[in-house]
């Protein structure tokens, strides 16, 4: 049995006490928060035996094999770090932490250590998905020229996540003293991941940030200052040559958590939407198609989530899907595009080894 700690016990840590619930040889056996009655609540919600005011505490009382860190970014690193010197197996939410140098740490306190360490790109885990990057590594639509990418979110304008102006849990993506780099960090960071998944590597980068006033006095709600951005657009270059463009924001009225990409080739192209179906893209390829723009559907079979795969990673002893390095990448093109803005120039990323 693999005894299991959750820290943080905001709104996504719902989604990985339900997803261990359904994982035969797993046990949450406690929960940690800041917010010590939260973390009471999220323990008689899921069960879960003892629950605690800190990460410190939960590590030092429990005899624990693994752990999920579910809390703001800028605390990434330390329980991490923490997590893996008790020799427990981690599976971190992106991004990996809030600064390259932070999660440089990470993957410096997992080398040469005998435990798995995971980030949870969630979005990689939608079977259509899954299936539009297997077609693409199978040479389905040739050479890659160009590549689409947009993840859009309304809460700014909307209540589909509730009132971010009384909500911690949204109100601290707003804020830069809180950690976050807005929405690029947290809804672009996805997008590069995908976009590394499927098209390879980002040489270089070219990118606009927005920050708009949200109507509060002095652009401020209590202790958060409203000054992370809200909307992001990326130019691309990938490492083969392949061009593309990345948007994202939380000001897209009518669209609750809306993904999609597009990704065309010499040979067809491929699409996927994630709500339109989350389990299949849509595929173009061979003369009479391409002639009449003739798109098919692909129903997808399911592909185990991130959970199972960290889970089977501890068990088999053998990981490499969305480990620290993915987590790291993904960071060095968010912060390329923060220096991109600010500078407003083309930014050249390192030369990554496959």
């Amino acid at each position: 049995m693999i005894r299991l700690g959750i820290v943080g016990t905001g709104g996504m840590a719902n989604a990985h006490a339900n997803a261990y619930r359904l994982i035969k040889g797993v046990s949450v056996v406690a929960c940690a928060d800041v917010d010590t009655a939260r973390a009471a609540g999220f323990a008689a919600r899921w069960k879960i035996p003892a629950a605690y005011g800190s990460h410190t505490e939960m590590l030092a009382n429990e005899a624990l094999n693994a752990v999920s860190v579910v809390t703001p970014d800028s605390q990434h690193s330390k329980i991490v770090i923490d997590a893996i010197g008790k020799g427990c197996h981690v599976l971190c939410e992106k991004p990996l932490a809030d600064s390259c140098d932070a999660a440089g740490k990470m993957v410096k306190a997992l080398k040469n250590r005998a435990v798995v360490g995971m980030v949870n790109f969630s979005c990689r885990d939608f079977s259509g998905f899954q299936g539009m990057a297997a077609a693409i590594q199978e040479g389905k639509i040739g050479e890659i020229r160009h590549v689409e990418a947009q993840y859009l979110q309304s809460w700014l304008v909307a209540r589909s996540y509730g009132d971010w102006r009384k909500s911690p849990a949204l109100l601290w993506r707003l804020s830069k003293k809180h950690g976050s780099h807005g929405a690029l960090g947290d809804l672009g960071s996805h997008l590069f991941d995908l976009l590394r998944v499927c098209v390879g590597e980002i040489s270089e980068v070219s990118c606009r940030l927005g920050t708009f006033p949200k109507g509060e006095p002095g652009e401020q709600v209590g202790e958060y200052k409203l000054d992370a951005n809200d909307s992001a657009v990326a130019s691309l270059v990938f490492a083969r040559g392949a061009m593309g463009q990345l948007s994202t924001t939380r000001w897209a009225a009518g669209n609750t958590n809306a993904l999609s990409i597009a990704i065309y080739g010499t040979e067809g192209a491929t699409r996927f939407d994630l709500d339109r179906d989350p389990e299949a893209y849509s595929l173009i390829r061979g003369r009479m198609k391409l002639d009449k723009a003739e798109w098919t559907t692909v129903s997808c079979r399911p592909y185990p989530n991130t959970y199972e795969r960290f889970i089977d990673s501890i068990v088999t002893g053998k990981s490499g899907y969305a480990n620290f390095r993915d987590g790291m990448l993904s960071l060095e093109l968010v912060e390329a595009c923060l220096r991109s803005d600010r500078k407003k120039t083309w930014i050249r990323m390192p030369r990554v080894k496959d």
